[in-house]
Formats: C-alpha cells, sequence, structure tokens
C-alpha cells in the first residue's frame, strides 16, 4: 500500500493538475484506459461539488491517494470553513450521480468537508 497526498488551490484552473495526477497514479496501478478515464471524471465532480458547495478558497483541497494491489482509494477534503447541508447536495445532484455511476464504493462526509470513493481493478 502506498499514500500519496496532495494539496492544490482551490480554483477551477488547477483541475487539470489533479485529473494529471490522478491519471499517472491510476496507470501505475494497472487500470485500464477506460477506468483512467473514469476516475478523471470523478476527480474533476468532486471538485466541482466542493467549489459550488463551499464559497471560501483561501485554503487548498486535500487528495490523499491511497493504492493497493487491486483498488485505489481516493479522499478529497475541502479545508476552508463552511458548511455542506443537504440542501447543497440536493443542488449538486447532478454530480453526485456521476460519482455514484462510476466509483464502485462512495461516500460524503457533510460535516468533515470529505468526499471518499474507491475503484477496483477489473
Amino acid at each position: 500500500m502506498e499514500i500519496v497526498k496532495l494539496e492544490i488551490p482551490k480554483k477551477s484552473e488547477y483541475i487539470s493538475t489533479i485529473r494529471l495526477t490522478t491519471s499517472a497514479l491510476s496507470n501505475i496501478i494497472g487500470f485500464n484506459i477506460d477506468d483512467i478515464e473514469d476516475i478523471k471524471v470523478i476527480i474533476s465532480e468532486i471538485c466541482t461539488f466542493f467549489i459550488s458547495n463551499i464559497k471560501l478558497n483561501e485554503k487548498p483541497l486535500l487528495f490523499e491517494f491511497i493504492s493497493e494491489v487491486n483498488s485505489l482509494n481516493v479522499t478529497v477534503t475541502d479545508l476552508n470553513d463552511g458548511e455542506i447541508t443537504e440542501e447543497n447536495k440536493k443542488n449538486s445532484e447532478m454530480c453526485i450521480l456521476i460519482i455514484e455511476s462510476l466509483a464502485d464504493d462512495y461516500n460524503i462526509n457533510l460535516v468533515e468537508n470529505k468526499l471518499n470513493f474507491k475503484k477496483f481493478l477489473k
């Protein structure tokens, strides 16, 4: 098991940076090109979710990638103060549906502003 942590500014222009990093890590684990694209879409949707729902952007987004033999587990935390309410979550339903459809497992922690997903090798 290896852990990679990365902080990026909470700005949409940095999403391509995290997508590239995600792609490289997914490739190292051995995901095929279709699964890598799915993982990159999940990452983009998570960034959009946090950018849309917590307006403060002075602090970065924290990404923690845990690579295992047969899976990638990613946790994204918005380090900014702010609360994601059930109403915010409902307004971001499309983001959630995309994450739900592409990830093998996911969890949203509204109290700690974290979103975690897992993707398994097929």
